[in-house]
This record gives structure tokens, sequence and C-alpha cells, in this order.
């Protein structure tokens, strides 16, 4: 009787790490120096054991070792600088509302009196305090602070 096989399905997979088996079977079984697979390419491990290929007597070739990611280095220093000042963006975001508030309020301010919206004037109060003084102490602020941020938190 001839039996059929089902077709066996095929999953592609990328290594992200070489297991404490893999470094085992290529330090004692395969001659590989420990050094050599702390530093090996992770890619490379799998089919070299699959293969039973035994380390070359002039050592493992150049190409076999991981390079230094330029990317991983970036992102890297990126993280590090953002850990120096955690509460940049939060300040300089802090500064930009600040300055908004304040300068969109004198700005509407000015044009309801020029327009001539009843009830709006120049000299109008909050609390005793002249609103336009109040827009005027937010856009310094805001760009008081926008200032510091930047000059003192630099990279």
């Amino acid at each position: 009787n001839n039996m059929l096989t089902p077709p066996t399905m095929t999953t592609a997979t990328t290594a992200f790490m070489i297991t404490m088996e893999q470094k085992r079977v290529l330090i004692e079984e395969l001659g590989y120096a420990r050094r050599d697979v702390e530093a090996m390419r992770v890619d490379l491990a799998g089919p070299i054991i699959s293969k039973r290929q035994r380390c070359p007597p002039e050592g493992m070739p150049e190409s076999w070792y991981k390079q230094e990611d330029e990317e991983s280095n970036s992102m890297l220093k990126r993280l590090e600088d953002e850990s120096k000042y955690p509460l940049k963006f939060p300040l300089l975001g802090i500064s930009l509302v600040l300055f908004g508030k304040g300068f969109s309020d004198a700005i509407i301010t000015l044009i309801k009196v020029n327009m001539g919206y009843n009830g709006v004037s120049l000299t109008e109060q909050f609390m005793g305090i002249p609103v336009l003084a109040i827009d005027a102490v937010c856009v310094a602020a805001g760009i008081g602070l926008g200032v510091w941020t930047w000059k003192t938190m630099r990279d």
C-alpha cells in the first residue's frame, strides 16, 4: 500500500538570540571559543550547528562577527540624551501653551475692541487685575520658560 504523506508546512523563523544549548554545542562540540560565540552573528548559529561545521583552524571569519549597528548606537544616544533632561519637552510644551494663551487672548481682545463689541474694553479687569496685563504676563512667562528650557537643557 502506498501511503501519501500530507504536505508539511514550512515556516520562516528569524533568530534574535543564541540559546544556551546552541552556545554549549558551538563551544563544547564544535570547538568555538566562548568569546567568539558571544560575538557571533545570531543568524549564523543555527546553520553552523545544523551543518556541524567545526571552528576553522585559523579562527572564526571576520564576517561572522556582529557588526556595531550605527542605528542602535544613535537610538541609545537619543535615549541617553532624553534621560538627561526628562522635563525638557514638557516644559517647552507648557511654555508654548502659556505664550499661546496670552498672545491669542490679547489679539482677540484687540480685535473685539476694534470691531466695537458691546462690553469689551482695553481696561477690562479680572479680580482687580487688567486682563491685558494677565495676557502680557502669560506671553512673558511663556517666552521666558521656553528660552530658559532651550538654553539650559541643550544636548
